[in-house]
């Protein structure tokens, strides 16, 4: 039976330890309900003594106070790889509404934060390497009209366009109502996060790649590029920069080895690094694999990878996907738990199975430093 996508339990594991935890247990519509309660005491009819005394009980009373503002919360949601390649570009220039299946979970946040992993437009000629991507930009459209607020350029296919590409690319994303990061005319404008304030909480979002097919894709001082997370002391300079004027850092990274169900020794150094430099959430991709979630510490929580979304490979692991759901407070995250998806043949994410789901718990809780993969992380390959 088709599983509902936006109720699901999350499993998430904590960081070095060999227990796991179910953070999020949705009730589904129709589950939980609600009884009224009768009041069998003593009928009071008017005019009676008792009544009387009543009233005047009525006259007396204290007024309750009003119960405290809740504290301020903000949910972030956030999936993988995104492109719009061979089928996923026919259905787009159909005008086939490939989120259709996702859109309730990524609108339902206060941000959704999207990995997009190829150039938009017609611009630029394609880069000399083995996968040259570029999507048409009704991908941009469909993306904001899901719900999708911030897309990151920070991987290794952002400039398979060159940098008319990339320039194109940005100009299309904002023209569409999206925010971009890790991408832009210089460092300053690559490193620069994307900030708002939703839910009474000012969210910094940052974009960093780690897999770059060249030196030069990286952004300088007066060049275009992306925010390279290879120098490790620049990628926690960005996020302690951010850090200033916000609540909470978010960072959106590529990283890690394709094709690996553990994260790599870079991904675990790294994401200790951004951590430390004060980023609340760190969530990765470029796998094409779903690692595992952890949670290194109190209101804090690392997804290594979070594998493919709107991709053209839909294989067992390939084609396993999901939405991550991240509620913070002032302290930091609260609740997290993932919408599990399986990418279909028109390479959309779609509806799966109760036992299709149930892997994807596994996957979350087991595939994480110290539980069912390395302490240190494995070998890059």
């Amino acid at each position: 039976m088709p599983r509902p996508p936006a109720r699901t339990t999350g499993v998430i594991a904590g960081a070095c330890v060999s227990a796991v935890a179910v953070l999020a247990l949705a009730v589904r519509p129709g589950e939980l309900r609600t009884a009224a309660i009768a009041d069998d005491g003593p009928e009071v009819v008017a005019g009676t003594p008792a009544a009387a005394a009543q009233g005047n009980a009525a006259d007396r009373a204290v007024p309750t106070p009003e119960p405290p503002a809740a504290p301020p919360t903000v949910t972030l949601a956030f999936v993988g790889d995104v492109h719009g390649e061979q089928q996923i570009a026919t259905a787009l220039a159909a005008g086939t509404d490939l989120l259709d299946e996702a859109a309730a979970v990524l609108s339902a946040a206060d941000l959704a934060i999207v990995n997009l992993e190829t150039p938009v437009g017609t611009a630029g000629t394609a880069a000399a390497k083995s996968y040259s991507f570029q999507a048409p930009p009704a991908l941009v459209t469909a993306l904001a009209g899901a719900g999708v607020d911030v897309v990151s350029v920070a991987n290794n296919h952002a400039l398979d366009r060159g940098v008319v590409g990339l320039r194109e690319t940005l100009a299309l994303a904002r023209a569409a109502g999206l925010a971009t990061v890790g991408g832009g005319d210089d460092a300053a404008a690559a490193y620069a996060p994307a900030r708002f304030e939703v839910g009474g909480l000012r969210i910094a979002v940052v974009g960093l790649s780690r897999v770059l097919p060249a030196a030069s894709w990286a952004a300088g001082v007066d060049t275009p590029g992306l925010a390279s997370a290879y120098d490790t002391s620049r990628a926690v300079d960005a996020v302690r920069a951010a850090r200033a004027g916000a609540d909470h850092v978010v960072v959106v990274v590529h990283w890690g080895s394709e094709r690996s169900a553990c994260p790599d020794t870079t991904q675990v150094d790294l994401a200790e690094a951004l951590h430390a430099a004060g980023a609340r959430v760190v969530v990765g991709a470029h796998p094409h694999r779903v690692q595992g979630i952890a949670r290194p510490a109190p209101g804090q929580l690392t997804a290594f990878s979070l594998g493919n979304f709107l991709w053209y490979a839909a294989g067992e692991e390939s084609g396993r996907t999901g939405v991550l759901t991240v509620t913070l407070d002032r302290a930091g995250v609260v609740d997290a738990g993932v919408a599990p998806f399986r990418i279909g043949p028109d390479g959309a994410p779609r509806a799966t199975t109760d036992a299709d789901a149930e892997v994807l718990e596994g996957i979350l809780a087991q595939r994480v430093p110290g539980v069912g993969c390395p302490l240190a992380g494995v070998p890059r390959g």
